[in-house]
């Protein structure tokens, strides 16, 4: 799966917004950050004050925690994705989130996040989070609408003391006779263009991807690198057939 990994010509250069409530965290982050060469780095407290800076400049990557004060994480990705804010739609966007946290990884996947990174901060995981994020192309689906992401916050404000209902999955429709004509591929077999015939969900049965989904090289990314909470490792998909 190629990847473009021109912008090292001027990575030094990279902007990057950092966006968390926790002053030790962001120290972290930029003391990481700083030790990659990376000089040009803004800190904001929450969602609201990072979008605030987009509007005094624009950044080349964001990194945010998802549990904030006034606007969390997932909110100001749908805000940037749905096309709410000064940054480009495409502005590629790390999460902060524990991985035990399906509704978060559901959640943001369906906001075309761009990766994963869990506390406490491993130096090697982030540097390679941090490239490939950079390195990736912006690519909606045309029936995606960012605007419609329900995001659960009163879940993300209250946390453990805060009992969510559970949201019935609905896959989306594949006509009997493709459905049938699925190949059975590997994690790492999967590739663009190629559309799901079953759900592809978590150990615990959260839908990261619905059947009838046609994969992109972001959620590619995406799936590779949640290997370890996925429910299987093989998956059924209509090889070659695009959606629509």
């Amino acid at each position: 799966m190629a990847m473009d990994f021109e912008f090292l010509d001027s990575f030094d250069r990279k902007r990057i917004l950092l966006v968390d409530d926790d002053p030790f965290i962001l120290g972290v982050l930029e003391k990481l950050l700083g030790l990659l060469g990376l000089e040009a780095i803004v800190q904001a407290n929450d969602g609201e004050q990072a979008l605030e800076l987009l509007t005094e400049q624009a950044a080349d990557l964001l990194i945010t925690d998802v549990q904030m004060p006034n606007m969390d994480g997932l909110s100001l990705l749908k805000r940037i994705r749905s096309g709410q804010s000064s940054a480009a739609a495409s502005l590629p966007c790390i999460v902060v989130s524990s991985l035990d946290d399906e509704a978060t990884l559901a959640t943001a996947l369906a906001l075309d996040v761009n990766g994963f990174v869990q506390k406490p901060f491993k130096a090697p995981i982030l540097i390679k989070r941090l490239l490939i994020a950079l390195s990736e192309n912006f690519c909606e689906s045309p029936d995606h609408r960012y605007s419609d992401v329900v995001i659960d916050v009163d879940r993300l404000q209250l946390g453990g003391d805060y009992k969510p209902k559970p949201i019935p999955h609905q896959a989306q429709h594949i006509p009997l006779e493709r459905r049938e004509k699925y190949t059975v591929v590997s994690l790492f077999q999967l590739r663009s263009d190629m559309q799901l015939a079953e759900d592809i969900k978590t150990k615990s049965g959260t839908v990261l991807l619905s059947a009838g989904f046609t994969l992109n090289q972001n959620r590619v990314h995406r799936m590779w690198e949640l290997e370890d909470n996925l429910e299987k490792s093989s998956f059924k998909v209509l090889a070659g057939f695009g959606a629509g």
